[in-house]
């Protein structure tokens, strides 16, 4: 771990070990540079392996920033337009008063559809792994709400919602975006999943709850900004089941974009410093956190008795020359996301297995570290404003209320930066102040509801005279008694 000052370390220090019971990630960027990545504890109650650098942790939630940011890319690429009709990417969708849903209405969680797939873990739990089945589910839902009139939190709905407009305006599948508009860029390869792939899971953490947390939620009073399936009683429910079912393989490798996220903790925080930057990727993270940052193959090659039986599913979206590989394509963006342009313009070979495994990835990542040549994720000079639904933007998000296009608007008391992110159930964070190019990532597999994150996230931005995001600053403050309620009422659940 690096960071700025000796009191800086300790108390950074300080703040990962709160207590030996939680087990967790910090890192953390700085004008585009790591100053923070550190870990502490095991991968689980029942795993006494100590937690690594490149341990890939559940987030829940925080997966929406990611999902959010693959839809950006594809209106930055001109594949989708934020002002567009959903049925007319995906005409299936159509049904039930759907029709004047658009996308932007979707990434400000103002579609209706915020119930839409709430009943899913009880009525038909298998259902949730079955990517097809889910978006077919969401064609038959009907609005709850005027699209466009009132934001309630798309809490489950919200990945699938975007997942079908991703694959239908791409004609690819929606992992096959998260790795050319995020992972291959960033270069964490191996450290950011929606659904992983056979072969990682040595790294993987376990989840459990801290169960003092847990009874005060269920305490709480209902919240207007949630939907009514996802109110207190019903968050504490889930949470006594939520670890048994994200624990198992299954569920691990299903395809939930609003709740399926597994990453390391120094992928998060990189992909919010580009982010911070307006896209610009940063330099590449340092060789001292072992093993090097983008040295795994994102899909690890495995024996042929080892290899799971292939699936084919199609998915025919309206662009269809993204789905030929013979037709020649413009997007400058795809070319820049390949290895191979990447390093040919770093003056170096590589064949076409590079991301599966058949590249020297670590010569690869270390000849990074000697020759970067600053690149952007996104073109638009006003991809911020577009992530916040602000200046340009600002008719395309619900004017006062706290989510963006996608991202959580986070303020801070004396209102001097723009900050956004997302957090999840169980206290995992990822965040970017673009004021101060400054990212943070917390990654926890003991799902603590917010008090350790807060802490951290204070500690942290105190040490650099940042603004704590209220969203965090409120878990700093010693609870007056106890009757006070957790947080204010408002633990870290989304």
């Amino acid at each position: 771990m690096r960071f700025s000052t000796d009191s800086g370390f300790k108390t950074i220090r300080q703040a990962i070990c709160i207590a030996e019971t939680l087990f967790r990630c910090v890192c953390a960027y700085k004008d585009g540079e790591a100053i923070i990545d550190t870990a502490a504890g095991v991968l689980g109650k029942y795993d006494p392996r100590p937690v690594q650098p490149d341990s890939l942790f559940p987030v829940f939630s925080v997966t929406k920033g990611i999902t959010a940011g693959m839809i950006h890319w594809l209106v930055d690429n001109g594949q989708l337009n934020l002002e567009e009709n959903v049925a007319t990417i995906w005409p299936a969708f159509r049904s039930n008063g759907k029709d004047v849903i658009k996308v932007h209405h979707v990434l400000n969680h103002t579609s209706g559809l915020h119930n839409a797939m709430g009943g899913i873990a009880q009525e038909d739990p298998l259902l949730m792994l079955d990517w097809d089945g889910c978006l077919n589910r969401i064609c038959q839902s009907i609005p709850e709400t005027e699209p466009g009139k009132e934001q309630f939190y798309h809490y489950l709905s919200f990945g699938w919602l975007c997942g079908g407009i991703i694959e239908h305006a791409s004609g690819k599948k929606f992992q096959e975006i998260l790795e050319e508009a995020i992972v291959r860029p960033l270069h964490i390869e191996g450290e950011l999943y929606v659904g992983i792939p056979p072969g990682v899971e040595s790294r993987l953490a376990a989840l459990t709850v801290d169960t003092a947390e847990l009874s005060k939620i269920s305490a709480l009073a209902n919240r207007a900004d949630l939907p009514s399936t996802f109110q207190p009683q019903q968050i504490a429910q889930l949470a006594t089941t939520l670890p048994v079912a994200f624990n198992t393989l299954n569920v691990r490798r299903a395809i939930i974009p609003a709740a399926n996220g597994h990453v390391s903790a120094r992928a998060l925080a990189r992909y919010y410093a580009a982010l911070a930057d307006g896209g610009k990727i940063p330099p590449p993270h340092s060789s001292a956190s072992k093993p090097v940052l983008g040295s795994h193959p994102h899909i690890p090659k495995l024996s042929s008795s080892q290899k799971p039986p292939i699936k084919n599913r199609k998915c025919i979206g309206r662009r269809t020359q993204a789905t030929s590989p013979s037709v020649s394509t413009t997007n400058s963006y795809e070319k820049v996301s390949s290895h191979e342009d990447f390093d040919a313009n770093e003056g170096r070979n590589t064949n076409s297995e590079s991301s599966s495994g058949g590249d020297d990835s670590s010569s690869r990542i270390g000849n990074n570290l000697r020759t970067h040549v600053a690149r952007k994720v996104y073109k638009n000079p006003r991809i911020i404003d577009e992530f916040l639904g602000t200046g340009e933007y600002e008719n395309l998000a619900l004017p006062g209320e706290s989510f963006g296009l996608g991202f959580k608007r986070f303020s801070s008391k004396d209102g001097s930066s723009i900050a956004f992110g997302h957090s999840g159930m169980g206290g995992s964070t990822g965040f970017c102040d673009v004021t101060n190019n400054f990212s943070v990532a917390v990654t926890l597999n003991k799902m603590s509801f917010g008090g350790v994150t807060g802490k951290i996230v204070q500690l942290v931005c105190s040490e650099l005279n940042i603004p704590v995001p209220d969203d965090f600053l409120r878990f700093a403050v010693e609870q007056s008694g106890p009757d006070e309620q957790l947080s204010m009422g408002r633990p870290i659940i989304n």
